[in-house]
């Protein structure tokens, strides 16, 4: 069914019969006929379904709005999902949650006309997917007015929000299988504490509980009776737990930093490396999207690209064993989540596995960027819109 918008009225209308009645998006706003000989020449047309005369599916894609009243986010990564959509008949609007009224909300639409993304008035979407790019806009009246608004019609929300490490390691830690796959991590409240966890494992992570892409990590390790700090850019040597307390307290206590055992990770060229694996909700549970390899080179602290790692395929290291381990865990986690956190629909795991053979799960990531490989961000974008259908009855 066609659809068009007016942006100077702000109007919808559709080119069926005049006389018939339909309805749009979740709150089914009644939408009225139009002659495509009398429509305005600034009118943008959209190719929508009919479900028992209600037109969508409406996709609505939560984020942030920044100070000069722009919408933040990941620009590319709606534009991919809006491409596929309309291949499939079908429409997202991007939209910070303080524009939700009672019948519809304020964002942007994507022309493919235009080529460009317009503002727009749409009714209510049939679902709600949570891109909200910032930890402290989630912590905002707005964004939990919104939710619990969407929440108490009815309309399917996707992911609750960010994920935060200490959460993350204390649900692993009551379950009798993950519990094994997580290096052990303490909050870091007091030296004392930090100290006994260092004597114990000799060398530890530190890393900020709310915190993705490998920002604010650093290393600890004991060094001939004395602390060798690492972080991306220097090393540093203390005499003891007490100086370099004194140093970094404030920045271990002010961004909840956590405390994890360092894992000897398994090599290859002498080089260690982690698996990056995305997942997704299908129509039997939790399954994975695709697989992808990141290597250290000129550090080993962390992998991640932006900190010198490299992209590898995964089949330089793929083999039975790693993919019915992925295939189990990604399950395992997604109904975990669900149970305790609430609907996400996807995430991604950064994991590893020792020099021993075993695996570890290092984080869960609520909201995965962007994957580097072409084929499975393509493979994650069908699968995100196959998800949309699916739940809105599309």
């Amino acid at each position: 069914m066609i659809l068009r918008y007016n942006a100077e009225s702000k109007a919808w209308t559709h080119e069926a019969k005049a006389g018939e009645t339909f309805g749009f998006g979740f709150n089914k706003v009644n939408i009225p006929a139009a002659s495509s000989e009398t429509l305005p020449e600034n009118s943008q047309q959209f190719l929508l379904k009919n479900k028992q005369r209600n037109i969508g599916p409406l996709i609505g894609i939560m984020t942030s709005m920044s100070k000069n009243m722009n919408l933040s986010g990941n620009g590319s990564l709606f534009q991919a999902i809006q491409a596929e959509m309309q291949k499939r008949n079908g429409l997202i609007v991007v939209f910070p949650p303080e524009t939700i009224i009672k019948d519809g909300l304020t964002g942007v639409i994507f022309s493919p006309a235009a080529q460009k993304w317009i503002p727009a008035k749409t009714p209510l979407p049939h679902l709600v997917y949570n891109r909200v790019p910032f930890r402290k806009a989630e912590q905002q009246p707005a964004f939990k007015d919104a939710v619990n608004y969407l929440s108490a019609l009815g309309i399917p929300f996707f992911n609750p929000g960010f994920i935060n490490k200490n959460k993350l390691y204390s649900l692993f830690s009551r379950h009798p299988q993950l519990r094994k796959l997580m290096p052990e991590s303490i909050e870091v409240k007091s030296m004392i504490k930090l100290a006994a966890f260092l004597d114990k494992h000799e060398r530890i992570y530190l890393k900020p509980a709310s915190s993705s892409k490998g920002i604010g990590i650093f290393r600890l390790r004991q060094k001939e009776g004395m602390i060798e700090f690492e972080s991306h850019s220097h090393r540093h040597l203390y005499p003891g737990i007490k100086e370099f307390w004194k140093v970094k307290s404030r920045q271990l206590l002010k961004y909840e930093y956590i405390a994890q055992k360092e894992v000897l990770a398994s090599a290859i060229d002498g080089k260690r490396f982690d698996f990056r694996v995305h997942a997704h909700d299908g129509p039997g549970g939790y399954e994975v999207t695709g697989i992808g390899i990141r290597q250290s080179q000129k550090q080993d602290l962390t992998t991640h690209l932006p900190n010198g790692g490299i992209l590898l395929p995964y089949i330089k290291v793929k083999n039975d064993r790693h993919d019915q381990f992925f295939d189990w865990a990604v399950k395992e986690i997604g109904q975990l989540l669900t149970e305790e956190l609430g609907y996400f629909g996807e995430f991604s795991l950064d994991a590893g596995i020792t020099e021993k053979g075993n695996y570890v799960i290092y984080e869960v990531n609520s909201k995965p960027m962007s994957f580097d490989e072409p084929l499975i961000e393509e493979k994650r974008i069908s699968a995100l819109v196959d998800l949309f259908f699916r739940k809105t009855g599309f």
